[in-house]
């Protein structure tokens, strides 16, 4: 069976930008509504078929951005549920979840992994694979890298393994499923879906029924004009000022959203249904090829989010808006909205210690 697979798969994921309605795809935030675009460059993973020297780990991950080149490999007791070395989770339960779904543990289960990467193996060598990841993306841009790698890896073993059978849903579904309930972390879905998909989306997602479940997501295609999409192109910057620890403002906002009793409730709910209406304003106005709708529509999510908890827009993003030329329009990227800033009013800002990039298609 391994035999007849392919030699090498090369994937490339998108990041999403411009959201509009994030917050409402997590567990406490939906039912909601996201509009959002998927970009290129992103995130690019190839998986290869290689020989390794007898008695070698079988899997070996390598991600320069993140200073990996180990073997990854199952764990002693739980196996591939629990993927060793666990330096890089996210990346390694991908690996795991591929090898699992696929059936092919028999052929790569070689014990734990270690911690250095070693050399392909002679002529009495077994087969292993070598997953290769690259961002195009800085490190704490807010732009769903981490979901975009952990898309692009599963796609490329998938490839490699499993026919390429997984439809870009279902990469998506267990992109969420791996980020949420195989890592425990908290985790909407609208990168995920972005990832898969790429392109202009609008994305009507279910309440969730339980912790660390992935609700159901209906995602629409949008297809701006060939003129809409240029001067999206041509009027679009993110300024990344870097990684920055927002977790007791996340905590804040969940706490806010579940107790009926806070005096931040009501407006915690009332924000997150105007960030969902205006969801489906973008979207329209992405259809109509109404730029200015559209990037009043972002302008308007940032106020609102604003209007969720003020720590979210931080004074780094508001020197961003600032410098750019009026009249200003902008939006706070990412759920937590804590480190970039998506403008969409013409020039690229000029802002202290930040980093402006700019992006294709995805």
């Amino acid at each position: 069976m391994f035999d007849e697979r392919p030699q090498r798969v090369t994937v490339n994921a998108p990041v999403r930008i411009a959201d509009v309605g994030g917050w409402t795809d997590t567990w406490f935030g939906a039912p909601g509504t996201v509009c959002n675009v998927a970009v290129g460059p992103g995130v690019t993973a190839e998986a290869r078929r290689v020989r390794r020297a007898a008695g070698a780990p079988r899997v070996r991950l390598v991600a320069a951005d993140v200073d990996a080149d180990y073997f990854v490999g199952p764990d002693e007791i739980d196996g591939w549920a629990a993927p060793a070395p666990g330096r890089h989770p996210l990346l390694e339960h991908a690996i795991a979840a591929v090898v699992e779904w696929t059936g092919v543990d028999r052929i790569l289960e070689d014990g734990a992994g270690g911690e250095n990467g070693g050399a392909d193996g002679g002529d009495d060598g077994r087969d292993g694979v070598d997953v290769v990841v690259g961002a195009a993306v800085p490190a704490g841009a807010s732009l769903g890298t981490s979901a975009s790698a952990v898309v692009a890896v599963l796609a490329a073993l998938d490839g490699l393994l499993g026919g390429g059978r997984q439809t870009a849903a279902d990469l998506a579904r267990h992109g969420h499923q791996i980020e949420s309930a195989r890592c425990g972390r908290e985790a909407g879905v609208q990168d995920q879906w972005a990832a898969a998909f790429g392109g202009t989306s609008l994305l009507t997602i279910d309440a969730y029924r339980r912790g660390g479940e992935t609700p159901a997501v209906e995602h629409v295609a949008i297809e701006p004009s060939p003129r809409m999409r240029a001067a999206m192109e041509a009027c679009w910057s993110t300024v990344v000022f870097g990684s920055h620890d927002s977790s007791a403002v996340h905590s804040e906002v969940i706490h806010s959203a579940l107790d009926a009793n806070g005096v931040g409730h009501a407006n915690t709910l009332s924000s997150l249904r105007r960030m969902s209406e205006l969801a489906v304003d973008a979207a329209d106005a992405l259809r109509a090829g109404d730029l200015a709708a559209w990037a009043e529509a972002l302008r308007e999510c940032t106020a609102a989010q604003e209007q969720m908890h003020a720590a979210l827009l931080g004074p780094a993003h508001r020197a961003a808006i600032d410098s750019g030329p009026a009249p200003r329009s902008a939006r706070v990227e990412g759920q937590r909205g804590r480190r970039g800033r998506r403008i969409v009013d013409g020039r690229a800002p000029r802002a202290p210690g930040g980093r402006t990039l700019r992006h294709g298609d995805g």
